[in-house]
């Protein structure tokens, strides 16, 4: 089975997940620091690896936000609490966030500082005059899954100015 990561599913499901989060009262995880993208062979920073099961990846990443995509077909992920992942399914996780100018921002924090509805978060990163001013970049780290163990795991990023032909020296 091959999922198929897009920047319009990276998108989505960050917006998704803005939306999902808006009304919560609860603690909500915070943003991924830079440190949590970097993949050394295969071994994430938390020590996670193709192998790994559940138990692993909940003590490595409970405090974070999970994306999670139980279908091959066009969908966004959805966000999960940790422990309500399908873990036996093939299943792929994702852990993201953006950095604005450097600093882990959640979709929420973006919009609470530009004073933004989740629907317009797209429009913002995307415009001209925004990507004139901030250097904007989407990091995610991503784990595919098979009847319970992580088959593989890649560790990617969209750098926004780059994507929407913003130069960075305007």
């Amino acid at each position: 089975m091959r999922i198929m990561i897009t920047t319009k599913h990276l998108f989505l499901a960050a917006v998704f997940s803005c939306l999902i989060l808006t009304g919560c009262t609860g603690k909500t995880p915070g943003p991924a620091p830079q440190k949590l993208f970097q993949l050394t062979g295969g071994v994430t920073a938390d020590g996670i690896q193709a192998g790994d099961g559940a138990e692993e990846f909940r003590r490595a990443y409970a405090d974070y936000e999970i994306l999670v995509s139980t279908s091959g077909e066009d969908i966004p992920q959805e966000a999960m609490p940790i422990g309500r992942i399908p873990y036996d399914k093939n299943i792929v996780t994702m852990i993201a966030n953006f950095f604005i100018d450097g600093r882990p921002m959640s979709p929420q924090d973006i919009c609470g500082e530009e004073q933004i509805e989740p629907e317009d978060l797209f429009d913002l990163l995307s415009s001209e005059e925004y990507l004139r001013g901030h250097e904007v970049l989407y990091r995610y780290l991503v784990f595919y899954w098979e009847n319970g163990t992580i088959q593989r795991i890649a560790s990617e990023e969209l750098n926004y100015n780059e994507t929407y032909e913003v130069p960075s020296s305007w």
